[in-house]
């Protein structure tokens, strides 16, 4: 942070201050002389990079009160402006500061045009600085800095007459409600302290009459008048200061208001020039008499300063980022190398698994290609269910016959071994595709052993309920032979030969996939 610089104008003498940390150290004093000039030039280029404020503590000031209606935007910047005009039509150390609205009626707003009316006592001091380029953030009075800080001196709810002394005379400045209404510097010549005491009390009556004619306060009441001194003074300033039927005087310690105000050095005297520069560098006015032109430096240097500032956080705001990515990245890597270890504690876990299995005749890699080609044969691998649901259909209208065992195959055709060709009642393309292939071995009742053209009858129904356009089906074994080359047999050798044995037939039903 710029360190700041505090030019403090009485009239023809110029001192210059620096402020640091609540302490006040005057640097340097000037006058409005061509070698006063330069040394002033020369002392602005020395601390060219702090920023300078000039405090006016002068005679030449002047305070109008007026209620205005309540505008906005231009409006309201073009009517303060015009009103300004009208009141210091000779100065551009102006300004119009808003002291609230009305509570009843239209609520006009109370404007308190304010101004430094001998503008050629700032003129040199304002070109040297502007010639040095200097980083100046305003130019201030004296009641500028008052109002800002008097709600912390003193509880002024009410009217107050807050006086005060300084290099410039004695000061009396009006407040009510914390608000400023006037203000007045009585200048001093010899600067006694029983001069400043009867200028205390005469201007105090004095004041006191103009508010009344202003109708700034009640007839008859009395104004609380708040004298702020050194206690060391205070007994000289209680003689002239009584207590009367139009003001009330108090007292206010200089260096308990110091103290309470943060100032490191309390003055040793009742001169409040210190305590007043303290306030402006802690409590800058938000209003000022400089017009734009001469605080154009100081406006490229806020806006230089912004930059600056926003530069930093985001520098601020990207190594943050870039630490915490960092430490991400840190744990990234303990948590991949942590990882890294598991992993080969389960590796070492597996090898010394697969040592311990017995040797096969297949290295591992042959024998995952192996189950993977499996898998895969699996998949492709058509369902048995609808041919064996097929079957026990079949099988459920004809319980007499008994199955003893069945095999299924898959089959590049229907008659597994044997040309197609050669197979009676063979079925078109019944020797092309898959297949899916089941033998069945079958037993007849014992009662039918020998009715020879039961079993055939029988036999031949139950391959026409298998038979379907989807299902071919072949009698492969009968329980008897009917083949023209086989010689007959009568029924009593039958009979004799398998008395033992029920009637046997086997078939083959197919479903191409």
């Amino acid at each position: 942070m710029a360190d700041k610089r505090i030019l403090l104008l009485d009239g023809h003498l110029l001192t210059a201050h620096h402020w640091h940390a609540g302490r006040v150290r005057a640097e340097g004093e000037f006058r409005p002389e061509p070698a006063g000039l330069e040394s002033l030039a020369t002392y602005l280029k020395k601390y060219q990079s702090s920023v300078f404020y000039l405090l006016a503590d002068t005679v030449e000031e002047g305070f109008q009160l007026e209620s205005l209606p309540y505008v906005q935007g231009g409006d309201r910047k073009a009517l303060l402006q015009r009103r300004l005009a009208q009141y210091y039509y000779n100065t551009p150390l102006s300004a119009a500061m808003s002291l609230g609205r009305a509570a009843t009626g239209r609520r006009d707003e109370k404007i308190l045009f304010a101004a430094l009316t001998r503008v050629e006592t700032f003129t040199p001091w304002l070109e040297t600085l502007r010639a040095a380029e200097t980083n100046l953030a305003g130019v201030y009075s004296v009641p500028l800095v008052l109002a800002g800080c008097i709600g912390q001196l003193l509880a002024a709810t009410g009217p107050v007459l807050f006086v005060s002394l300084s290099r410039g005379g004695v000061r009396q400045s009006f407040f009510d409600a914390g608000k400023l209404h006037f203000s007045r510097l009585s200048p001093l010549a010899t600067k006694s302290l029983e001069e400043v005491a009867r200028s205390t009390a005469g201007d105090s009556a004095k004041i006191y009459q103009y508010l009344l004619a202003q109708r700034q306060i009640p007839r008859g009441t009395p104004l609380r008048t708040v004298v702020m001194a050194h206690t060391t003074q205070m007994p000289v300033l209680e003689e002239y200061c009584r207590r009367s039927g139009e003001l009330v005087f108090e007292f206010l310690d200089i260096a308990a208001a110091a103290r309470k105000q943060g100032l490191k050095e309390v003055p040793g005297d009742s001169n409040a020039d210190d305590l007043f520069i303290h306030e402006l560098a802690r409590r800058t006015p938000a209003q000022q008499f400089a017009p734009a032109a001469e605080t154009r430096i100081h406006k490229l240097w806020q806006i230089r300063f912004a930059l600056t500032s926003m530069a930093w956080l985001i520098l601020a705001a990207s190594l943050l980022y870039a630490g915490k990515t960092a430490l991400n990245v840190y744990e990234l890597r303990e948590s991949i190398e942590l990882t890294k270890d598991v992993a080969d504690d389960d590796q070492k876990k597996y090898n010394a698994l697969i040592e311990s299995l017995p040797k096969a005749g297949i290295s591992p890699d042959n024998l995952r290609a192996l189950i993977g080609r499996f898998d895969t044969l699996q998949k492709r691998t058509p369902p048995m269910e609808p041919l064996l649901q097929h079957l026990s259909l079949g099988l459920n209208e004809f319980p007499r016959i008994e199955i003893s065992n069945l095999s299924w195959k898959i089959a590049d055709s229907v008659d597994a071994g044997e040309k197609p060709s050669t197979v009676p009642g063979a079925a078109p393309g019944a020797g092309g595709g898959v297949w899916t292939v089941i033998e069945i071995n079958a037993r007849l009742p014992l009662g039918m052993l020998s009715d020879q053209r039961a079993q055939l009858e029988l036999i031949e129904n139950f391959a026409a309920r298998l038979r379907d356009p989807r299902t071919v089906v072949r009698v492969l074994d009968r329980p008897f032979d009917i083949d023209s080359d086989k010689p007959l047999r009568s029924a009593s050798e039958q009979s004799v030969a398998q008395l033992a044995d029920a009637p046997k037939f086997s078939l083959r039903i197919a479903r191409q996939m």
